[in-house]
């Protein structure tokens, strides 16, 4: 969320810039219909430039984008020092929150991402503390 003009406005940002998901039910076949792009992308000329997303990462991530591949506002409140939220896809995940920034309505949240720890930020707006 961000406010200008007055108002607030939902704004959509990419999660993750620097990615390209490609899903496939066999890694093998798409690594091979990709070799014909490494005469012309020297990216892929990387090592490990193609990292498996494993199931349990697969399923963090459809659980709170869902379908349509987007991260949806959630809201919730803070009661002692506890957040709770009470819509949206992080509620019943407040343990992955890390910080919130109150004023700007984004929760920074920790995963795990190719076994590396991962923040990324997502819509969290808290409307009362007490």
């Amino acid at each position: 969320m961000r406010k200008y003009e007055g108002t607030w406005h939902v704004e959509k940002q990419v999660m993750f810039p620097d990615y390209v998901f490609l899903e496939s039910d066999d890694g093998g076949k798409l690594a091979e219909e990709l070799e014909q792009y490494r005469s012309f992308l020297t990216i892929l000329e990387q090592p490990d430039i193609l990292i498996p997303v494993n199931k349990e990462e697969e399923q963090f991530l459809r659980g709170l984008c869902g379908g349509t591949h987007h991260f949806r506002m959630s809201r919730g409140f803070i009661r002692n020092g506890q957040t709770v939220v009470t819509e949206g896809p992080l509620r019943g995940k407040e343990n992955l929150i890390r910080k919130i920034d109150r004023h700007k309505r984004i929760a920074r949240l920790g995963m795990s991402e190719a076994g590396k720890l991962r923040e990324i930020q997502v819509g969290l707006e808290i409307v009362s503390k007490s």
